[in-house]
């Protein structure tokens, strides 16, 4: 009889683990267990190829962004996109290029050989479709946590130049409760241009930087307000 019981109980067990319901609740635990969910939105359009010092805008970028990842990954799920790195910076590559938004690293816990891996290969080429990075961002964050704090690191030197409205989605963002914050590298309109308007409008903080110092600065700053 208790041979027969313990059967019937470690088979009840073993359905539930399998169950949808049992795999879900432990999805979401496992995503308790960061309290920050972010996603980088970096652009890759041809001006990002301008050089500072010997070193293109976009490697500079690249790596100060990778440096961020790692500072953040104990608290924090990543999510990795490059916007505008397909085409050319003319116009017979401008449709190509206003389509591409690489999610290249899926929502998930850092590691930085695949983080890596994940944007080789990839250079900055074409237009800059921000509106549709946002989007995209957007949809990156359905099924998290509801408890989990949701934000958006979009890093670019100039305004949307495919035709959508960042300032609009940004609004959507703020809505669905994802921050949006902004970082103008060697961005000539400062704080009178379309990407402080896209930060306001998303609830999050814009940054000039002129240098890649001034990246790692926003960054380490940005770092320290996401552990507290």
């Amino acid at each position: 009889m208790k041979k027969t019981f313990s059967l019937i109980l470690m088979l009840g067990l073993m359905l539930t683990a399998a169950s949808p319901a049992f795999a879900a609740e432990k999805a979401d635990e496992n995503t308790l267990l960061f309290r920050n969910n972010t996603a980088i939105l970096l652009d890759a359009s041809g001006s990002m190829a301008k050089r500072i010092d010997g070193v293109s805008k976009y490697n500079m970028a690249k790596d100060e962004i990778i440096r961020f990842a790692d500072q953040i990954k104990s608290t924090s799920q990543v999510r990795m996109t490059v916007f505008g790195s397909e085409g050319n910076n003319k116009n017979s590559g401008k449709v190509q290029s206003c389509e591409a938004i690489r999610g290249v690293y899926g929502l998930q816990k850092f590691d930085r050989q695949s983080f890596l891996n994940s944007l080789n290969g990839i250079g900055p080429t074409g237009w800059t479709p921000i509106a549709k990075a946002l989007e995209d961002a957007k949809a990156s964050f359905n099924g998290v946590h509801k408890f989990g704090f949701k934000s958006v690191y979009l890093l670019t030197d100039g305004e949307e130049t495919c035709g959508g409205d960042p300032i609009k989605t940004a609004k959507e963002l703020r809505k669905h409760h994802i921050k949006v914050n902004v970082i103008g590298f060697d961005f000539k309109e400062g704080f009178n241009g379309q990407l402080h308007a896209i930060a306001g409008a998303g609830g999050g903080k814009y940054y000039e930087a002129h240098s890649q110092k001034d990246m790692n600065r926003i960054f380490t700053m940005e770092a320290r307000s996401l552990a507290e």
